[in-house]
């Protein structure tokens, strides 16, 4: 094996840094989502929780192409110029992007607003109408948590956004339920809570953008034509991800009942918590391949993916092994009607962790500029997650919205690391990666086998057991050399505060 290059271990590092922090931050934001989840699920009936969630889902689809995809235009843009000191570029990527957010927002919260005189159920209708004001709001949030990540604000983004966004929708709930405001009040406060984010995302945007905007003498270089010819398929790419995100509960709605909407939203949220890796991961590493790209240096390129995809699959490992050895445990929080997510929890979650294993891969694809052969791929997906549903959803219910989901992340996610491959030479599953993929499946395939029916303190001990067993051998086997330039300076930093030298 070669050993890879000093440079790429350090920027790896650099990524595992910044996604440290990201990571913590998604760690809060999981969990007080699934507070928030798990109080509504409870305070709102499988009914009422059913409709606050697929008001969510309309609206975050919307918000996703409101900024018509400048929020990743920044990601890749603010990058590039940040590094190549091209200052009149970014000022202009930057004013255009947000330009385009405080149009779009508007146009297509007005545009929700006319279509519930379409909507057939008037709770819905309702439900959609207080909701739509967050996809003005969240259009411009999401430019400027983009600029945030362009800017490798990893600790601004995560607070104003990880943060500040799941604190005030907990907060509105809980202050809405016991108020007697119900939905009404919920949904009033998750648009609220938008705002919050907004509000605290603006002034760190401000710090680091400052220089540009203030500088009276730097004229703003307006490049609209390479901005939206990366940003627009990007924008409908990101709006077809959410899709695919969020197809499942907008069929389960269109083919089942509310109460299944409810239900399989638990098992959505129990499983979404093994991409907490990913998002961290990514968000850091996006604008380093970024940079990486448009300086033509692929050899390090490559070597960093491999490097983070392996330490991407350390970090996911123990994640997928608790949920799905310890399905029960978490189920067992939740009122005993949602027992029924059981089976679409155990299909979801490979699902998600096929995605999650490729994520570092499938991030040269749009970062590398193919913005359009993104938008294809999204679009196909979403075209195979729709036929799945609509086929395994009648027979099957939320057991086979799960099945088509996870088939549709995986499949998705397999055929983007073949192009990869294909157009970059990028292979970056080492033999110890695919050795981690290994102990995963065997942990927790068998440490279920083992406890499955058992009381929930044999299936608490098997869960501890099983993910010991993968620490202890990603620890073991799992390391390479390049390692080092992560690990060095984390035990520098243990040293001196124990008083001893490295």
């Amino acid at each position: 094996m070669t050993t890879p290059s000093s440079g790429a271990a350090d920027q790896a590092a650099e990524v595992a840094r910044g996604s440290g922090v990201v990571f913590a931050g998604n760690l809060l934001n999981r969990a007080l989502r699934l507070i928030t989840n798990w109080f509504l699920s409870g305070a709102l009936g499988t009914a009422g929780y059913g409709l606050y969630e697929l008001a969510r889902t309309v609206v975050t689809i919307l918000a996703s192409l409101a900024p018509l995809g400048a929020d990743k235009g920044m990601v890749l843009f603010g990058a590039r110029y940040r590094a190549s000191g091209e200052r009149e570029r970014l000022k202009g990527a930057l004013l255009a992007s947000l330009g385009i957010a405080a149009l779009g927002g508007p146009a297509l919260t007005a545009g929700l607003l006319l279509a519930t005189g379409w909507v057939q159920d008037p709770a819905l209708a309702r439900a959609l109408r207080l909701s739509a004001p967050a996809v003005a709001i969240w259009s411009v949030l999401l430019v400027g948590v983009g600029a945030l990540r362009g800017a490798k604000d990893m600790r601004g983004q995560t607070i104003s956004y990880l943060v500040v966004l799941p604190v005030g929708m907990l907060a509105t709930a809980a202050a809405a339920v016991a108020l007697g405001w119900d939905l009404e009040g919920v949904l009033i406060g998750f648009v609220l809570a938008n705002l919050l984010s907004l509000l605290a995302t603006a002034p760190r945007m401000w710090r680091a953008y400052r220089g540009v905007l203030t500088d009276r003498s730097l004229k703003p270089r307006w490049e609209l034509g390479p901005l939206l010819a990366f940003s627009l398929p990007e924008g409908l790419s990101s709006m077809l991800f959410r899709v695919n995100q969020w197809t499942d509960t907008l069929m389960v709605g269109a083919l089942a009942t509310m109460d299944e909407v409810g239900l399989y939203r638990v098992a959505v949220s129990l499983a979404m918590l093994g991409e907490l890796p990913s998002v961290a991961v990514n968000t850091m590493f996006q604008p380093v391949v970024a940079e990486l790209v448009y300086a033509g240096d692929e050899q390090r390129l490559r070597e960093v993916v491999r490097i983070v995809t392996r330490w991407m699959l350390i970090l996911a490992g123990p994640v997928y092994i608790g949920i799905y050895v310890g399905q029960d445990l978490a189920l067992a929080f939740y009122d005993t009607a949602y027992g029924d997510s059981a089976d679409a929890l155990s299909v979801l979650v490979w699902g998600q962790a096929v995605y999650v294993a490729c994520v570092p891969v499938v991030a040269l694809i749009p970062m590398s500029g193919r913005a359009r052969l993104n938008l294809i791929n999204a679009t196909a997906a979403a075209l195979l997650n729709v036929g799945l549903n609509g086929v395994l959803i009648p027979t099957y219910g939320v057991t086979g919205a799960a099945m088509a989901t996870g088939a549709t992340l995986a499949l998705w996610s397999l055929w983007r690391v073949a192009q990869v491959w294909w157009l970059m030479g990028t292979q970056a599953f080492s033999p110890r990666a695919l050795a981690l993929v290994v102990a995963t499946l065997v942990l927790a395939f068998g440490g279920r086998a083992l406890s499955a029916d058992q009381p929930l303190a044999v299936q608490l001990l098997a869960t501890a057991l099983a993910v010991l067993a993968f620490m202890v051998f990603a620890w073991s086997a799992g390391r390479e050399p390049e390692d080092e330039a992560l690990l060095a300076p984390a035990r520098r930093r243990i040293a001196k505060k124990f008083g001893r030298t490295s």
